[in-house]
């Protein structure tokens, strides 16, 4: 009697045991950027859906440094998911430039591109600059030294043969370019910015502008050098009396995770993200411009578990 009341009170536990392994919940943290950005929130949406959608799984966003203490943070094991500007996870993966010191992280995947940065060049309808070629000996606003966007404008206009030798850079944000731009203290506006940028379209209030468009052979060999800059449009009509689409050439942050992340749940996560992103949309009116067409538009390797995702979807073969 005794050995029986033991064999089933044995069994009870295994089932028991079994069943909170099953249970059991996954937490994910996602490390964003500041609070005062699109980032934050954008995280806030996605944990959100995660944690509704895809089985014993929670996630909680929080705010971080962006992208290089996101990847510090990753390669640690300190964090599950981050948001990454593409050039600092193509930096990072192959252990040039800002992690030159780092051993390349060949363990860094990306799941899914977000929402394109377009470098917007801008000058008053007035101008004789009719190409980025015309912008040599022209003063040009390109952006704070060493931010996203003056490092980016920097490479445009060196490829274009300027160098910071033959034209006048000036070194403002994005308000102080429209302001010299009013003012007539600058030729010409470079700068990587959302579509519509409210500081572009402050701008058309009171001036009438043009955007100059990049070349296609220049927009291809920029990015066989740069894959992180990929060609793009800004689409007709996101600006008031902008009757066609604007080439020019735009940055996806990344969503990445460390490859050690299991496939089913990278999976899982991308399956509830599509499935759901009505819901992120209505967060912030440009995570509409999250499409599932760009996803795999990412400079560095793919998770397995996006690779499968993403096959399934035919956006790879």
């Amino acid at each position: 009697m005794k050995s029986k009341l033991l064999a089933l009170w044995l069994i009870l536990l295994i089932v028991a045991m079994l069943s909170t392994a099953a249970d059991a919940t996954t937490r994910l943290s996602i490390g964003t950027a500041s609070t005062g950005g699109t980032w934050y929130p954008l995280g806030g949406a996605i944990a959100s859906v995660i944690t509704k959608y895809v089985k014993n799984t929670e996630a909680t966003a929080y705010p971080s440094g962006a992208s290089i203490e996101n990847i510090r943070l990753l390669r640690k094991g300190q964090t599950d998911i981050v948001m990454l500007m593409p050039d600092s996870a193509y930096w990072a993966y192959t252990g040039t430039e800002q992690f030159s010191k780092d051993k390349p992280y060949k363990e860094l995947r990306a799941i899914l591109a977000l929402y394109p940065i377009f470098d917007q060049i801008v000058v008053l309808e007035s101008s004789n600059i009719k190409t980025i070629a015309d912008m040599k000996g022209k003063r040009i606003a390109v952006g704070a030294p060493g931010s996203g966007t003056e490092v980016m404008n920097r490479i445009i206009l060196a490829e274009h043969g300027i160098t910071y030798e033959n034209c006048t850079p000036k070194y403002l944000s994005a308000p102080e370019a429209v302001e010299a731009l009013k003012d007539g203290n600058v030729d010409v506006i470079m700068y990587a910015l959302g579509a519509p940028a409210p500081t572009i379209m402050d701008l058309m209030t009171v001036r009438k502008v043009r955007f100059i468009e990049i070349d296609p052979a220049m927009e291809k060999k920029i990015n066989s050098k740069y894959p992180f800059y990929v060609p793009s449009q800004i689409k007709a009509g996101t600006y008031q009396g902008q009757s066609k689409p604007v080439r020019m050439l735009a940055w996806m942050g990344i969503l990445a995770v460390d490859a050690k992340m299991k496939n089913e749940l990278v999976y899982d996560i991308l399956k509830a993200f599509w499935a759901h992103k009505n819901e992120i949309d209505k967060v912030h009116v440009q995570f509409k411009d999250i499409t599932l067409n760009n996803a795999v538009n990412v400079p560095i390797p793919l998770h397995e578990g996006a690779i499968k995702f993403y096959r399934e979807k035919g956006l790879i073969k």
